[in-house]
């Protein structure tokens, strides 16, 4: 079995595969205990670890723990051993959770293929008809800019993010909720309209991250959703690098 290790911004996804399928996964909060949290998994032989980090200084930390533990030298991926076609500027300013999903997309065998991500950060990720990736757009994720506007604002207050019954909130809850949600619609779909107008060509759309089943929800605009995709892609390029 491999243990997989999907570094965030705000929070990081420990998960186990076995031959190529999903098994179970925890997701931790920065500020918690990743010991901890790893040791839930000692019920699992674990032979194999990979690792996709956008923080490098939690990567050091969890290779050191994970050598301790485990006495395996995880895989890093990074964009020299990824497998794919970065048609960028600079390769190496691409996060490595792009990098995955842009490597578990190509594998689904899409050409023309746009990759939403919903993180710390909504990262649109396009995929041309040759598979290679020709970059995209980085948006502050929906709960950062949520949490920053109810931080900023002295009477609002923390609320569940999800779709309220109407557009027209009667209530402070209801009326964040609405804009948020809807509003995020709005930019989603405007955001997809203007890349597929710049391309002249419609886009196999793939959902992942946090927000994506609650986005799918409403999105008018046809998808698919991959809630694991960047566990899969990061599976994908270990494969590739240890056949």
């Amino acid at each position: 079995m491999i243990l997989l290790i999907d570094i965030g911004n705000t929070n990081t996804v420990c998960a186990i595969y076995n031959q190529n399928k999903f098994i179970t996964h925890e997701r931790i909060e920065l500020k918690k205990d990743i010991e901890n949290t790893i040791n839930h998994f000692d019920k699992y032989e674990i032979q194999e670890i990979a690792i996709s980090s956008v923080v490098p200084k939690l990567t050091e930390h969890f290779v050191s723990v994970l050598k301790r533990k485990y006495n395996i030298n995880p895989f890093l991926v990074s964009h020299l051993n990824a497998n794919i076609k970065l048609n960028v500027d600079s390769a190496d300013e691409v996060g490595n959770d792009r990098i995955c999903n842009v490597r578990a997309a190509i594998e689904l065998n899409q050409k023309n293929c746009l990759i939403i991500d919903f993180g710390t950060a909504t990262t649109y990720d396009i995929i041309n008809n040759k598979q290679e990736f020709i970059g995209g757009a980085i948006a502050p994720g929906i709960d950062v800019s949520a949490n920053y506007l109810i931080e900023k604002a002295a009477l609002l207050k923390n609320t569940t993010f999800k779709f309220p019954k109407k557009i027209i909130g009667k209530n402070t809850m209801t009326n964040i909720q609405s804009g948020v949600m809807f509003g995020a619609i709005c930019s989603i779909e405007g955001m997809i309209k203007l890349i597929e107008d710049e391309l002249d060509s419609k886009l196999y759309i793939i959902l992942t991250g946090g927000f994506s089943k609650l986005i799918s929800s409403k999105l008018s605009y046809k998808h698919i959703l991959k809630p694991n995709l960047t566990l899969d892609g990061l599976n994908l390029i270990y494969n590739d690098n240890n056949e």
